[in-house]
């Protein structure tokens, strides 16, 4: 039996759409996909420079030393008389701690700078001169920091001669940092040690 041509037509037609159909319906191979990576965390925002301000001073000694002995004591009122305004001049007006370095400005424009490192609670500053840190200051609970400074007058007399000695220093831990020298059981010295408070600058009151 023959098979009309017709129908054959209609069947290639038929296969040709089902062939074109089953192409376009296929799914393409999905796309590899790229896991972003994670930002890296944020690490801790640079130190800021932190400023303190003087905020109060009181007297710890003031007193006359001879061959390392204590002679007498001062009031608080001879301060000018024996040291006129050395104190206020010499004592910092603002502390600036910037990551390892610390940064004094004094009355009339003076200003010192250390490289500094903290061992818990306690700022040393480095000594050129030394080549060694020495301690300078202290933070309590508060977030203070309190600064001894000490000045001193040294007079060694003799029969030719009358010498004179002055000098300021930063933390001292006894009055045998300046009475170690081999005249000192002829020298007299006034020692002044007074305690000062820096607070943050913002706030200060």
């Amino acid at each position: 039996m023959k098979i009309p041509v017709i129908n054959i037509r209609y069947i290639l037609i038929l296969f040709l759409g089902a062939i074109v159909f089953q192409s376009c319906t296929k799914t393409t191979p999905e796309e590899t996909k790229v896991i972003p990576e994670p930002e890296p965390e944020k690490g801790p925002d640079p130190i800021k420079d932190l400023t303190y301000v003087y905020s109060s001073e009181s007297q710890l000694e003031f007193s006359l030393y001879q061959n390392n002995e204590l002679q007498s004591s001062f009031a608080q009122t001879d301060q000018e008389k024996k040291f006129k305004n050395r104190s206020k001049y010499f004592r910092p007006q603002t502390i600036t701690l910037k990551q390892d370095s610390l940064f004094i400005s004094k009355v009339g424009g003076h200003k010192e700078a250390y490289k500094i490192k903290w061992e818990k609670e306690d700022l040393l500053i480095y000594q050129d001169q030394d080549k060694d840190w020495k301690h300078f200051a202290t933070k309590n609970d508060k977030n203070e920091i309190s600064l001894n400074i000490a000045l001193y007058n040294s007079q060694l007399k003799s029969e030719n001669s009358n010498a004179l000695r002055t000098g300021q220093l930063y933390n001292p831990t006894s009055i045998n940092e300046i009475l170690s020298d081999k005249s000192r059981a002829d020298m007299k010295t006034i020692w002044l040690k007074i305690k000062i408070i820096y607070v943050p600058e913002n706030k200060k009151s």
